[in-house]
């Protein structure tokens, strides 16, 4: 099945083949060239063309934007379900060699921080899965290197759904789940605001 995850009213005809929704995984993201860090020659910031940052936008948020939205009524009406949001460690630090993905990233971690404790009260927990560079087409030759001098390394995808498993099993609503190479995967927790 073939589903144009930024086309709001595609979701909505979903809905009656697929649902009841247990467990949902918002997986669908694009960097802003054909791979993270593929082709800084667009940047500085002015000279990205509004074609790569529309469908960047498009999918990364809209995408998990139209997806949550279309599945929560149905989960919040059972009182039981699971929404996992593949974010990025982009979304909780920033990536300077691709601005966009990250604040793309970013706002994912903010909407999952955001629903987690609107949606906790109705048993439906979302969570933010925010791995470090993992083996797929996304990632270039130049991100595996920029990867190597921040010692992170690039991951096999094994261990996004391992990352998966422990959000699912702790169920903490709107946490964010870290992991990089050769690290734990642990709940990222940031610093208490000052007061």
């Amino acid at each position: 099945m073939h589903l144009d995850v930024t086309d709001s009213q595609a979701w909505q005809k979903l809905m009656p083949t697929f649902e009841p929704f247990d467990i949902v995984c918002l997986n669908a993201g694009v960097s802003t060239h054909q791979n993270v860090l593929g082709n800084i020659s667009n940047y500085p910031l002015e000279k990205v063309d509004n074609d790569a940052y529309e469908r960047i936008m498009s999918i990364n948020v809209d995408g998990v934007v139209f997806g949550a939205r279309s599945v929560i009524p149905g989960m919040v009406a059972r009182k039981s379900g699971h929404i996992l949001v593949t974010a990025s460690l982009a979304g909780i630090i920033a990536i300077a060699p691709d601005p966009i993905y990250g604040l793309t990233k970013h706002a994912m971690v903010g909407l999952v921080k955001s629903l987690g404790p609107a949606l906790e009260p109705h048993g439906v927990c979302i969570s933010a899965l925010c791995p470090g560079f993992l083996d797929t087409p996304l990632v270039s030759e130049l991100a595996r290197e920029y990867a190597k001098t921040f010692s992170m390394g690039v991951m096999d995808v094994s261990v996004a759904g391992d990352l998966a498993m422990r959000a699912l099993t702790e169920r903490i609503p709107g946490s964010q789940w870290t992991v990089m190479a050769g690290q734990p995967i642990t709940q990222y927790i940031p610093a208490p605001p000052f007061s």
